[in-house]
């Protein structure tokens, strides 16, 4: 009966998504009031990007306005005494925050290790048990990439910029993290030139940025209603990802 109960708790955090440190029981009775921090930009991250400043401007864009609606959403499942949006600057709190980045063997982000002085100011002044702190940060990654036609491949380190998410106590315990394997794409920032290599004879393949231009209208696609705020369906997917994965709903 243990092992079946044991094995019920890693079917349900592995369908969900992430990794929770604690058994989710054992989050659920920690975490009643939840902190939303804004999605914040890490501005220190890696953008190998010429036009590096630009995208960092297209990015903190991109992120505005996603925290109330992570909010909107994990209020809608009702599985949380409440939750609520921290309503601190975001810049300041990305300076503050995202420090100590953390890497594994393949360059995927493994998230931040903030100082637990301020979680638990923050955690303090807002009433709340724990923070959720989702991020964009570039990275530069091992991977492999196809051509459009899927014949050809190529296994090398992109800069990307990707997105992880944690919940951390006050205490500054990581409750429940989704980075590493876990971590998502948002946004490619270079693409192998498949075409160039095969027009000039040559197995060497050569890796370009994709231009500011583009990188916009992916990330910041034109929206059909004037009031809806701008998202990519990479930025959508990740955030309903983690709004799922941290759903108590699943407890039950």
């Amino acid at each position: 009966m243990r092992f079946l109960v044991l094995f019920l708790v890693v079917l349900i955090t592995g369908c969900s998504g992430g990794v929770y440190k604690i058994p989710p029981e054992e989050y659920q009775q920690q975490v009643k009031t939840l902190g939303v921090l804004p999605v914040l930009v890490d501005g220190r991250s890696t953008i190998q990007h010429p036009e590096g400043a630009a995208i960092l401007d297209l990015l903190r864009r991109a992120a505005a306005g996603q925290g109330e609606s992570v909010v909107e959403k994990m209020r809608n499942r009702k599985g949380y005494f409440d939750v609520r949006l921290i309503r601190e600057p975001s810049r300041l709190l990305s300076e503050q925050l995202l420090v100590k980045a953390e890497f594994d063997e393949l360059g995927q982000p493994r998230g931040y290790r903030p100082d637990p002085q301020l979680l638990a100011e923050l955690c303090r002044d807002s009433v709340v048990d724990g923070l959720l702190l989702i991020s964009f940060q570039a990275a530069v990654h091992n991977e492999k990439r196809w051509s459009r036609n899927t014949f050809e491949t190529l296994i090398t380190d992109y800069n990307d910029i990707m997105a992880t998410a944690s919940v951390v106590a006050a205490d500054g315990r990581v409750l429940w993290e989704m980075n590493g394997a876990d971590a998502a794409t948002i946004l490619r920032l270079q693409y192998p030139d498949f075409d160039e290599a095969y027009f000039n004879k040559t197995d060497a393949v050569k890796l370009k940025f994709i231009s500011l231009s583009g990188l916009e209208k992916t990330l910041l696609p034109v929206s059909d209603k004037a009031k809806e705020t701008p998202q990519s369906p990479q930025v959508r997917e990740w955030l309903d990802k983690v709004v799922a994965a941290l759903s108590p709903s699943l407890f039950r």
